[in-house]
């Protein structure tokens, strides 16, 4: 129902729900909401993306909404402390701040290309593409850093961070593992 819930680890039981999103539509498949890809945490704020509908925040201690916005994307949020970053549907890269959800900043270089969600390392944005490159975005207003192409073929899930190095799978089966300074 679009809903993040905190549950208890000892027992399961749920502690709150909160709404990211409600559902709306003429028809149970228009109602259908999901929260999709990972969310992002710092300290007891949590940030999560309701597929195609919003982005909103949840204090963790309260279970209480802080705020939501509409959003459209599939993909999951990388943040800080200062915002939250995403990508979306239509290949525009976001930035929100934290605290309210304002709108930061909003790049569309790279609209209608298939983007991934973003990994925040450093002072960089990571995210990968359907077209095979890296793109390394400055996380103070979405400027393009650099990019890097692996192997050619499109980046087929969101770049993880193992210790300090950001690893990228490709569809032709490539592992590469980077270190952004």
């Amino acid at each position: 129902g679009g809903g993040l819930v905190g549950m208890n680890p000892a027992n399961g039981s749920s502690r709150w729900e909160s709404p990211i999103a409600a559902p709306r539509g003429t028809n149970d498949v228009e109602r259908l909401v999901d929260l999709t890809g990972t969310v992002s945490r710092v300290d007891n704020n949590l940030c999560a993306r309701a597929y195609f509908a919003s982005i909103g925040c949840v204090d963790a201690t309260r279970g209480t909404l802080l705020w939501n916005k509409p959003a459209q994307g599939s993909d999951g949020l990388a943040g800080d402390d200062r915002a939250i970053y995403g990508t979306e549907s239509n290949g525009a890269v976001t930035a929100w701040r934290r605290g309210d959800g304002e709108r930061l900043w909003s790049i569309d270089s790279y609209k209608y290309r298939t983007l991934t969600a973003p990994l925040a390392v450093g002072r960089t944005l990571i995210i990968g593409e359907g077209t095979g490159q890296l793109l390394f975005l400055n996380r103070e207003d979405g400027s393009p850093l650099n990019r890097l192409s692996p192997d050619g073929s499109p980046i087929a899930v969101d770049p993880v961070l193992a210790a300090n190095t950001v690893v990228v799978v490709t569809r032709k089966g490539g592992v590469f593992g980077y270190r952004p300074e």
